[in-house]
């Protein structure tokens, strides 16, 4: 055993000389200049692939099945960029400072072992995240073989009922997987023009979907002037709900927004990308979907077609001609390209960083990217989409947990520690160390943390099981948890009356509040060197700190427990 772990032990650091132990290993290392090509314009393109993805496009079918009007969706969608927009540049701020990822910001809010528990929740979402759009991603697939070969489109399935899906989306399924596998092992910094072409692609083919769509309807279709009645929720709250419930739906990428930050040239390259894209990219999709399904209605008549894959496919199956078949090769192409965008950017990479800071020692990103990847098989996501799984819902549900995650993060990077921290203190196990806190968890944040969450649990598991009942006072808690909400003890219906005291401004004020009461020892320092050759010249002189010379053995790393120790065949 003790051989194979020898084998299977990562290298030494090659840049700074430190050895990679149960800490540290080179990609969870604060990052060279060197390696922090990300401009304006690559954030953009990183923002724009989450607004590109078909989930992104079938978002919409959500928010107006709460009842909402096209006009008050856009609303929606509008209100809640603005609230994603701040807290992912806020959450991310401290990647493009320091140049370390989400798992290494664990340790400053949770401590050095209270870290692993936040990561573990990252870890299960990218996972299961990632098997969903594999899943996705497979059915590109499937629409794009389908319109090279009829007897592929109309394949007789040859899969038990028990297995939930067809054969030919389990070829498409298998076939995603294998495509992914190449990409995973790319370094997130050079993935920026593979991006940027898919992105471009993608765009293309959503307006000509689009287009095409509403010609063939004549117009834009009923949807655009009614929307839907299937709500049983008050206007009020319905809107209310959206609001939360969109910035909630990706809580777990604002989480981690520092994992692609630290790709960051200069820090604030990630903010006017972030922006452009949410408000350009993530406004223009959702248009583009809402006149498709509207459109689909006036042609196919009952339900409108909120999946554009279903939609190239019934092209398929309405005329099997050359013209067909090429606009549906087309469009299944640039999904492909988009599902693979998101899903290795957005969930594999995050996965592998995730499980980099979990075991250190033995896995770094591509380990973990192709650990992610076998995992989602034992998800089995087509269970998701072709069963009543409450598996993914309870997935959905998380943000309950994440928001007063993020809260607290927030609250301890700005307000506690005024930006400041010591990455030397990062990488070592030492009790004396300035993140061990108690027993190497920050009792402060934890209890923080189920404080703020255990109250929305009641209302999540009610969501979850309609057999489960709860006062509305509970209930609007829930809804609302993730900005917005209040006391559960509230029970007006009015949203008016509820005061901003939720999840995540829950947990930054009483996290704040503890930490002014107990405080913490050290916060607000920062090292005295650049300890890692992270900083460049103009950060070296604003920090007024010795500037990196180099790999060399440090004695004073003894005398703490071996911060980052050095081995003889590094240094040499």
């Amino acid at each position: 055993m003790a051989k194979l772990l020898g084998m299977l032990a990562l290298k030494d650091d090659a840049y700074t000389g430190f050895e990679s132990n149960i800490w540290y290993n080179p990609d969870i290392a604060p990052l060279p200049p060197k390696r922090r090509p990300w401009s304006h314009i690559d954030y953009f393109g990183f923002t724009s692939v989450s607004c590109l993805c078909i989930t992104a496009w079938t978002a919409s079918a959500a928010l107006l099945s709460l009842g909402l009007t096209v006009g008050m969706t856009m609303g929606v969608g509008l209100v809640s960029k603005v609230f994603i927009a701040l807290l992912a540049i806020g959450n991310g701020w401290l990647g493009a400072e320091w140049h370390v990822g989400f798992t290494v910001a664990q340790r400053i809010t949770l401590g050095m072992y209270g870290s692993f528990l936040g990561i573990l929740i990252r870890i299960i979402l990218s996972v299961v995240w990632y098997a969903s759009q594999a899943w996705l991603g497979g059915l590109c697939v499937t629409a794009m073989l389908s319109s090279w070969s009829f007897g592929f489109l109309n394949m007789r399935n040859t899969l038990p009922p028990s297995a939930h899906m067809v054969t030919r989306d389990f070829i498409g399924f298998v076939l995603f997987q294998m495509l992914s596998l190449p990409f995973m092992l790319i370094r997130p910094e050079k993935v920026r023009i593979p991006v940027a072409l898919a992105n471009f692609f993608t765009t293309c083919v959503m307006i000509a979907i689009t287009i095409r769509t509403c010609k063939e309807a004549g117009g834009l279709g009923p949807l655009i002037h009614k929307g839907t009645d299937y709500s049983t929720l008050s206007p009020a709250w319905a809107w209310f709900y959206a609001i939360t419930s969109t910035v909630g739906g990706i809580s777990s990428g604002i989480l981690n927004q520092s994992d692609y930050t630290r790709f960051a040239k200069k820090q604030g390259h990630q903010v006017p990308g972030t922006i452009i894209g949410l408000f350009v990219v993530g406004t223009l999709v959702p248009i583009l979907s809402i006149l498709t399904a509207s459109a689909s209605v006036e042609i196919y008549g009952g339900e409108p077609f909120w999946n554009p894959l279903t939609l190239v496919i019934q092209w398929l199956l309405d005329d099997y001609s050359p013209a067909n078949r090429a606009g549906a090769f087309f469009c299944s192409l640039a999904f492909v390209t988009s599902q693979l965008a998101e899903n290795i950017l957005g969930n594999g990479f995050a996965a592998g960083m995730d499980l980099a800071g979990l075991f250190p020692k033995y896995i770094n990103m591509r380990r973990g990217c192709l650990i992610c990847a076998i995992l989602s098989w034992v998800v089995q996501p087509w269970l998701f989409y072709n069963t009543a799984s409450v598996f993914v819902a309870v997935m959905a549900s998380f943000s309950v947990f994440l928001a007063p995650l993020t809260g607290i993060m927030l609250a301890d990077y700005f307000i506690i520690r005024k930006q400041r921290i010591q990455l030397r203190q990062l990488y070592t196990g030492s009790k004396e160390g300035a993140y061990f806190y108690t027993a190497g968890v920050n009792w402060r944040a934890m209890v923080t943390w189920i404080v703020c969450f255990t109250p929305a649990i009641p209302g999540m598991v009610a969501n979850l099981n309609p057999a489960v009942v709860v006062n509305e006072g509970i209930m609007n808690y829930y809804r609302g948890n993730y900005i917005f909400g209040s006391s559960p003890t509230v029970s007006s219906p009015s949203p008016s009356v509820y005061l901003p005291n939720t999840g995540l401004l829950e947990g930054a004020t009483m996290y704040t509040a503890l930490c002014y009461i107990f405080t913490i020892k050290g916060a607000g320092l920062e090292d005295d060197q650049d300890y890692y050759g992270t900083f460049d010249e103009e950060q070296i002189e604003r920090r007024g700190i010795t500037a990196w010379n180099g790999p060399k053995t440090n004695s004073e790393d003894e005398d703490e427990n071996q911060v980052n120790r050095v081995t003889p065949a590094a240094v040499a």
